[in-house]
């Protein structure tokens, strides 16, 4: 007489009750014919059986897998999440314990565990199914967002010391967010999304190697899709491939590189960029931080007769020149003007534009100058008043 199976269910105590109206002692495959509603949402190739439902107040996905990479999926999801690195919200693990499968041995008929367990996620709304990149006719720049996106979540990955092991677009998740930006306000970003976390593995730091394996491992599955969306009647152009792979290369090198030198800056001044002055993607804008920063502390010298300790100027510098300037941006609209500007990367190149126009005259030309001239060059010219309003504002300022 065949028994029914027994269930284990390891979910968080916030989905419990959501979770065990779920008919667990069915295999998913078969519960559409069991008269359970499915969402019907597109996605990725999967080795596994995928479904998503909705019960009660939430929306799952659930993945058939074995019970020790299922454990092991979840485990390393909180981890993520821990490190802040943007994946998936784990609801926990399911196993259906089945009556043991009889076995032939040379000592006599054994019997092995027959589980077969679930990892339950919530559901990931309004992403962007990888099937799609390349059914829609893509733009060459809206494909590059989404490299973005990509290496952005690698670097966030491999800065954390974690290894992907499995990473492709097919593990991957895109959708857009908006996310506040110090000095500019809420702004829509596209947002990649680790998926699939059965191989993470999760180190100290990782090595140059491991770091390289993880990416080419990602370019190798640029091809298969190809290879799948042939099957399925849609041909792209191989070199576009080709190209997309070197922009992932190369946006990854820059990008890692200013993420160290951003963590070096933040030992040293007690300040994280990305907080307080604003995303930057090339490592020289943090160099030059630092170097205002350190210009700073001789002024402070001067003016103490001993430089206060660098965290200390960074703070006063922030404060007193860095905020102040970016306020006036914020307010003005100045990154309206100028869109995917951050404040930090306003400040620094007009900082570079007083430089440059400093050496050029011969003399200290000024914050205000600088940012005139700046902003002369790059803003249309129908906001001409604007540009004064915004230069004048400065130059009351600094007191010019």
């Amino acid at each position: 007489m065949k028994h029914s199976p027994h269930i284990h269910l390891h979910v968080d105590p916030i989905f419990s009750d959501e979770l065990q109206q779920l008919p667990w002692h069915i295999p998913i495959a078969e519960w559409s014919a069991h008269g359970i509603k499915t969402l019907d949402i597109k996605r990725g190739i999967s080795r596994h059986v995928v479904i998503f439902v909705k019960t009660g107040r939430f929306s799952f996905a659930i993945k058939e897998i074995s019970e020790e990479i299922s454990k092991k999926e979840i485990e390393n999801y909180e981890r993520l999440l821990l490190m802040g690195i943007h994946t998936l919200i784990p609801a926990g693990y399911v196993v259906r314990e089945e009556e043991p499968i009889e076995v032939n041995t040379p000592i006599g008929i054994q019997y092995e565990k027959n589980r077969i367990s679930h990892t339950v996620t919530l559901l990931v709304e309004k992403v962007l199914p990888d099937s799609l990149l390349y059914s829609r006719n893509f733009r060459k720049e809206n494909r590059q967002k989404i490299w973005d996106a990509i290496v952005r979540l690698f670097v966030q990955l491999h800065s954390n010391g974690v290894y992907w092991g499995d990473s492709s677009l097919a593990n991957t998740l895109i959708r857009f967010e908006k996310q506040d930006i110090p000095f500019v306000g809420k702004r829509t970003t596209l947002m990649a999304y680790l998926s699939d976390a059965e191989t993470v593995e999760i180190h100290s730091e990782l090595s140059q190697s491991m770091r390289e394996a993880d990416i080419h491992f990602f370019l190798e599955s640029m091809d298969w899709i190809n290879e799948d969306l042939k099957a399925s009647g849609i041909i792209r152009d191989e070199l576009a491939t080709a190209e997309d792979k070197q922009y992932i290369l190369d946006s990854y090198a820059m990008l890692y590189t200013t993420e160290q030198k951003k963590k070096a800056f933040e030992r040293l001044t007690s300040l994280n960029i990305d907080k307080f002055l604003g995303s930057v993607a090339h490592p020289s804008y943090v160099e030059l931080f630092i170097k205002h920063i350190e210009e700073h502390q001789r002024y402070m010298g001067e003016r103490f007769q001993q430089p206060p300790p660098l965290s200390t100027v960074a703070r006063h510098w922030y404060e007193t020149v860095f905020a102040p300037v970016c306020e006036i941006f914020r307010r003005e609209g100045v990154t309206n003007l100028l869109p995917g500007k951050t404040a930090a990367e306003l400040y620094i190149e007009i900082m570079t534009s007083k430089y440059y126009l400093s050496e050029k005259k011969g003399y200290d030309v000024g914050m205000t100058a600088a940012a005139e001239d700046y902003l002369t060059r790059l803003v249309p010219k129908e906001y001409e008043e604007t540009v004064k309003h915004i230069t004048k504002n400065i130059s009351s300022y600094f007191g010019v």
